[in-house]
């Protein structure tokens, strides 16, 4: 990878809420840290769910990911730091329970008000704090919220290379996909300001088992398929409830035992291998 870049960077995105986005980010980081990899994880969303996940508590965290993206705009303040300075500062370790090479740039609720910071170039604050992390990452999940247009979506869009977009078989699941392309394309087209973007590919995501899928998971599976075949993984990620009981155990989908966990994280596995494939290609 050159020099100049920051780590891979992967975006789990949709535009609708309740499709998967944090259970794929957090299996994907766990897969990957199992493999060796060293993981970089970024909780976009203000709700910290991924945080909480990871083990950490908002309350007791002395920095988070609010403070790459905060800017004092008062007549009185200094000059904005580099983020690619600021973001060692957050960059912490996950709790206890994961393996102690995945970091994570947690959030707090304040962070929401990013969302309407008027500052100018602000969405570009996140590119520049991954690439100071270009030594310490082999790869960086992103969790993103489902807000369409939103600034903080487009800072994730704007710092990553790939973005996957994580789908239930249900109309939400389908519009958000739907949506988020429309979004990307406003990134990654002719005269864009990420060009290198790309989509690694939409993955069917909590999708239930073959004795509770009804025909309403079915209609919206052919939809996805008919609509968006081509950018289907064949891999699905299965709603099992072990996948419930690691994260409220906030510890990674590859400690837990069973055979259920087991095929989670060969699936988790499956769609990583998918995503090494492609920064190859773009390499």
């Amino acid at each position: 990878m050159a020099q100049e870049e920051g780590p891979l960077c992967v975006a789990e995105y949709s535009e609708k809420g309740g499709v998967g986005k944090t259970s794929i980010t957090a299996g994907l980081a766990a897969v990957a840290a199992d493999r060796g990899l060293r993981v970089g994880v970024g909780d976009l969303d203000p709700r910290g769910t991924l945080t909480d996940e990871l083990g950490l508590d908002e309350d007791e965290l002395e920095h988070t990911i609010n403070d790459i993206f905060h800017v004092d705009t008062s007549k009185k303040a200094r000059p904005p730091r580099d983020p690619a300075e600021i973001v060692h500062e957050v960059f912490v370790p996950a709790g206890r329970g994961w393996p102690s090479n995945i970091r994570i740039l947690p959030v707090d609720r304040d962070f929401a008000n990013r969302e309407s910071d008027p500052t100018p170039t602000m969405e570009f604050r996140l590119k520049r704090a991954l690439w100071g992390l270009r030594e310490e990452v082999d790869i960086f999940f992103l969790d993103v919220p489902p807000r369409a247009g939103g600034k903080l979506a487009g800072a994730a869009l704007l710092a990553s290379r790939q973005v996957l977009l994580p789908a239930t078989l249900t109309k939400d699941g389908y519009l958000g996909v739907q949506e988020g392309l429309r979004s990307i394309a406003h990134y990654n087209g002719p005269g864009c300001l990420n060009p290198d973007l790309v989509l690694s590919g939409v993955v069917r995501s909590m999708v239930p088992r073959k004795k509770e899928f009804s025909a309403v998971n079915a209609h919206w599976q052919e939809r996805l398929i008919d609509d968006f075949g081509d950018f289907l993984l064949p891999d699905a990620v299965p709603f099992l409830a072990v996948r419930e009981v690691a994260r409220t155990a906030c510890k990674p989908i590859t400690a837990a035992p069973g055979r259920y966990a087991k095929s989670l994280v060969r699936t988790y596995g499956q769609i990583l291998d998918h995503i090494l494939k492609t920064a190859k290609e773009q390499s």
